[in-house]
C-alpha cells in the first residue's frame, strides 16, 4: 500500500486524466493522442457549449472545436460506442473488451426493453436488423420513412418499436453505431463498422472483470474503492469475485492511501513511477482550463470533494430554484488548482458566449486573474465566438 500527502495525490490525479504533463499537438492529431491515452469519452446531447465529449477534448488540446472529436473517432474508426461506465465512445483497441459484455447481455435496463419488446412486437428487431442489413447504415428516421416496426411500444416511454429493436441491437453488439450526423446515430452491422482484426480478439471470460477494472482505473486515474457507485458501474463485481484481490497480489492495481481521507483510492501498479512523473510535470499556471461536467477527472464526485475540497453536481436535471450555480456549469483549473466555475451558453447566432454567472472558490483570483482571462480567450477560439458577455454586462472580444 502507497501512502501519499494530498499534495502528491492531487498531482497524480492531474497527470493521470491527461490534464498535465501530456503536452498534445493542437487539432486532430491532439484528438487522436487524447482520445487514446483516455480510453473513453461520455457522450451527452446537450449542446449547451458544445457536447460533454468536445468539452473533454478541449480541456487537454487546443485548436479543436464542437463535433470534430466525435466525427473524427467514427470517420477513422478510432473507437465505437457503448457502455462504460455510462454510454461512452470508447477507443477501438477495448472493442474485445465490451464484445464480452455484450455477450454477457450488455446494459440491464437495455435488456430489460428487449425482453417486453419481445412480447408486444415479436417481429420488430429482425424486421430492424434486416432492413440495416439491405440498406444500412441506418438511422431511426430512414427506419420511419420505410415505415418498418413503427408500431408504438410503450418499454418507457412512448416511442417507436423500431427505435427499441435498434437500441436492443446496439446493446447485445449485433449493430454498432456508424457515424452521427447532427447527433443523430447511424447503425450499420457490426462486421461493417468495426475491423476484423479487432473482431477477432478474444477477452476470456475469466479476465473480464479483472480488465475491465484496470481500464477504469486508467481512466479515472484514483478510483475510490468504495462509495461513487457510477463510477464502478459493470466492475462492482471485481470487488466480490476475487478480480481485485486478484489484482492487487499481482500488482496491477495498488491502494493509496491519503493522508487525511479515509477511503483508500486505486491506482495503476506503476503509481509509483507515474507519480514521478506528475512532480516533474510543472502545472501550466498561465492559462485556465474548462473542464467538462462529465469529464473523467470528475467521475468520483466524492472522492474530488474530498481530495480537492470542490463539490460539484451537475445541476442541469435540477429545477431551477433548487440549482446553486446553474445550468451547465464547468469547473476551472488553474495549474493544479481548482479556482472557480461558471454557468454559461453560447449563443451561435451572434457569435457570442454568454457568462451567466462566475463563482470563485476561497482564496482564488475572480474574472480578474489573467489566467482566467486567458481561459476565456482560449475557449471563444474553441467555440468560435466573437465576444464573451459578463455577468456585469462587460464584453472580452475575442482577440486573433
Amino acid at each position: 500500500m502507497l501512502e501519499w500527502s494530498p499534495e502528491q495525490a492531487r498531482r497524480y490525479h492531474l497527470f493521470a486524466v491527461g490534464l498535465t504533463g501530456r503536452p498534445y499537438p493542437a487539432g486532430e492529431a491532439g484528438i487522436r493522442r487524447a482520445f487514446a491515452d483516455l480510453g473513453s469519452l461520455q457522450l451527452d446531447p446537450l449542446p449547451v457549449l458544445g457536447r460533454n465529449h468536445d468539452l473533454v477534448i478541449q480541456a487537454r488540446v487546443d485548436g479543436t472545436h464542437p463535433d470534430e472529436a466525435l466525427d473524427l473517432i467514427h470517420r477513422e474508426r478510432l473507437g465505437f460506442e457503448y457502455w462504460d461506465k455510462a454510454l461512452c465512445a470508447i477507443s477501438i483497441e477495448r472493442y474485445p473488451l465490451f464484445r464480452r459484455l455484450m455477450e454477457l447481455g450488455g446494459e440491464a435496463w437495455t435488456r430489460g426493453r428487449a425482453e417486453k419488446l419481445a412480447l408486444d412486437y415479436p417481429d420488430a428487431v429482425d424486421d430492424v436488423y434486416n432492413a440495416v442489413r439491405s440498406h444500412g447504415p441506418l438511422s431511426s428516421r430512414e427506419l420511419e420513412a420505410e415505415d418498418v416496426a413503427q408500431g408504438e411500444h410503450r418499454g418507457w416511454k412512448s416511442t417507436k418499436a423500431a427505435n427499441t429493436a435498434l437500441e436492443v441491437l446496439w446493446n447485445d453488439g449485433r449493430l454498432a453505431v456508424s457515424s452521427r450526423v447532427s447527433y443523430r446515430r447511424y447503425f450499420d452491422l457490426t462486421e461493417r463498422v468495426i475491423p476484423n482484426a479487432v473482431r477477432r480478439r478474444v477477452v476470456p471470460t475469466t479476465a473480464f472483470s479483472a480488465s475491465l477494472l484496470v481500464d477504469r482505473v486508467r481512466m479515472a486515474g484514483l478510483l475510490p474503492a468504495s462509495g461513487d457507485a457510477e463510477v464502478w458501474m459493470f466492475v462492482r463485481t471485481a470487488r466480490t469475485n476475487g478480480a481485485l484481490a486478484d489484482l492487487l497480489r499481482r500488482e496491477d492495481l495498488v491502494e493509496v492511501r491519503v493522508e487525511g481521507i479515509r477511503t483508500p483510492f486505486l491506482a495503476l501498479g506503476d503509481a509509483p513511477d507515474r507519480l514521478a512523473e506528475a512532480e516533474r510535470a510543472e502545472p501550466d499556471s498561465r492559462v485556465a482550463r474548462f473542464l467538462a461536467p462529465l469529464d473523467p477527472f470528475l467521475w468520483a464526485r466524492t472522492a474530488v470533494e474530498r481530495l480537492w475540497s470542490f463539490r460539484y453536481s451537475w445541476e442541469v436535471y435540477k429545477p431551477k430554484e433548487k440549482r446553486e450555480f446553474g445550468y451547465y456549469v464547468l469547473p476551472v483549473l488553474v495549474g493544479d488548482r481548482l479556482v472557480g466555475r461558471f454557468d454559461g451558453a453560447v449563443d451561435r447566432a451572434n457569435g457570442l458566449l454568454r457568462v451567466h454567472a462566475y463563482h470563485t472558490e476561497p482564496g482564488a483570483r475572480g474574472l480578474d486573474d489573467p489566467a482566467v482571462y486567458a481561459g476565456f480567450q482560449r475557449f471563444l477560439r474553441y467555440l468560435s465566438a466573437d465576444t464573451a458577455v459578463l455577468p456585469s454586462g462587460a464584453t472580452w472580444t475575442r482577440e486573433a
